[in-house]
C-alpha cells in the first residue's frame, strides 16, 4: 500500500518531474461557433479573406446573382436555405439586373397584364360588365392553344389581353421546339374538338403565366426561354432556306445569350400566330414595335398604353349608362341606375 511497483522510491521524484502533459483542446467546429468568431475578429478589427460565397455580404451576393440567368438563379435555390432566402428578398433587384443585361429587347416587346387586384376597385364594374365580356370573346374562343384569362383574376384591357395571349404563346411555342428541330409534324386538332392533353397543356402554359405575373423571376425564366426558342428557330430555318439568318444574328450573338441582336433592323412581327400551324415558318415572334426607317431603328408601343385603355373602358361604361337611361325615360320605365334597393320606387310618369 503506498508503493509503485518496478519504481524504487528514490526515482520517484524524477519521474513526476519529467511528466508533461500533452493534450490539446478538442477544436469546436459548429456554426455557432463560428459565428461568435467571425464576430469576435469583427469587433476586433481584424479582417480574414472569406472561404466562400456564404461569408460575402448580401449585397456582394445580390450582385452575383444579377450575371447569372434565370434558369441557373432557379437553380441556385435548391443549394440551401441561405441562398433562398438571399434571392427571395431580393427578387426585383436580381431580376432587375439579369433583364436590363439580359432581355432589354424583350422586356419591352412582352409586357405582363396586369392583376385586377391592382387595378382601381372603380374600374372593376366597367372590366367585369357582362356586355363587355362577351364582346371579348373574339380574343378567346378562336385560340386552341391559349388559355383565355381569368376576368376575376386578371386586367381584361385590350393590352392586358394582348399581354397575357402572347405570354401564354411563348410558353406553348417554346413546348414544340423539340417537335420542330426534328421534323415531327404537330398534331392536328379538328374544328370544334378540344383534346384532353390539350387542355392539360394548355391549363400548365396559363399556370406559368400567373407565376409570371406574381413573380419577377418567373417572368425572366420566359423571356430566357423565347430567347433560346427564337434562336433555334432563326438557326433552323435560315439552314434550311440557305440564307442568312434575320437581325444578322451571329456565333457571338448566340453566344453571349442575350437578346441585343435583336436591336438590328429585320423583319416585324405584326399579325400573333393564331394556330400551331404557324409555328413551321415563325423566326422570330416580336409583337409591339415598328422599325422606322429614318431613324434607323425600333419603337416600342409606350408604358401608358394600359392607361389609356382604361379611360377607354371608363368612357365606354359611362356612354353605355347614359344610354340605357335615356331608353328608360323614354319608355316611361323607371331608371334601374338611380332606384334604391332599400326603398319602395313609383315608376316614372
Amino acid at each position: 500500500m503506498g508503493t509503485t511497483i518496478g519504481i524504487p522510491k528514490s526515482k520517484m521524484s524524477d519521474v513526476e518531474e519529467s511528466l508533461v502533459d500533452t493534450t490539446e483542446p478538442i477544436p469546436l467546429r459548429s456554426k455557432r461557433t463560428q459565428r461568435m468568431q467571425r464576430k469576435k475578429r469583427r469587433r476586433h478589427g481584424t479582417f480574414e479573406e472569406p472561404k466562400g460565397l456564404l461569408e460575402l455580404p448580401n449585397e456582394i451576393l445580390v450582385d452575383i446573382l444579377g450575371f447569372l440567368r434565370p434558369s441557373d438563379v432557379f437553380n441556385t435555390l435548391r443549394v440551401n436555405r441561405v441562398f433562398e432566402s438571399v434571392i427571395f428578398s431580393n427578387e426585383n433587384a436580381i431580376v432587375k439586373d439579369i433583364t436590363s443585361t439580359r432581355y432589354s429587347v424583350l422586356t419591352r416587346c412582352f409586357p405582363l397584364p396586369k392583376p385586377l387586384d391592382k387595378v382601381d376597385s372603380a374600374d372593376h364594374p366597367a372590366l367585369l360588365d357582362e356586355r363587355r365580356q362577351e364582346l371579348l370573346k373574339i380574343h378567346k374562343k378562336p385560340y386552341q392553344h391559349i388559355r383565355h384569362p381569368d376576368p376575376q383574376a386578371i386586367c381584361t384591357c385590350l393590352t392586358c389581353i394582348f399581354a397575357w395571349n402572347n405570354l401564354c404563346l411563348l410558353v406553348d411555342f417554346a413546348h414544340w421546339q423539340d417537335n420542330l428541330d426534328r421534323g415531327d409534324p404537330l398534331p392536328i386538332i379538328p374544328r370544334g374538338r378540344n383534346p384532353e392533353w390539350n387542355n392539360e397543356l394548355v391549363a400548365a402554359n396559363g399556370v406559368v403565366v400567373e407565376k409570371a405575373m406574381q413573380s419577377q423571376l418567373w417572368y425572366a425564366r420566359i423571356l430566357e426561354q423565347h430567347l433560346n426558342t427564337t434562336v433555334r428557330a432563326i438557326t433552323r430555318l435560315s439552314t434550311a432556306r440557305r440564307k442568312k439568318p434575320p437581325y444578322q444574328m451571329s456565333s457571338q450573338d448566340v453566344i453571349s445569350e442575350t437578346d441585343y441582336f435583336l436591336q438590328r433592323s429585320g423583319p416585324p412581327s405584326y399579325d400573333m400566330p393564331w394556330h400551331r400551324d404557324n409555328y413551321y415558318m415563325l423566326e422570330a415572334y416580336l409583337p409591339n414595335r415598328k422599325w422606322d426607317k429614318e431613324e434607323q431603328r425600333w419603337f416600342y408601343y409606350p408604358d401608358t398604353q394600359h392607361d389609356r385603355d382604361l379611360e377607354w373602358v371608363r368612357r365606354t361604361a359611362t356612354r353605355l349608362q347614359d344610354q340605357e337611361k335615356e331608353k328608360a325615360l323614354l319608355r316611361g320605365a323607371p331608371c334601374i341606375q338611380e332606384i334604391s334597393t332599400t326603398t319602395e320606387y313609383t315608376a316614372f310618369k
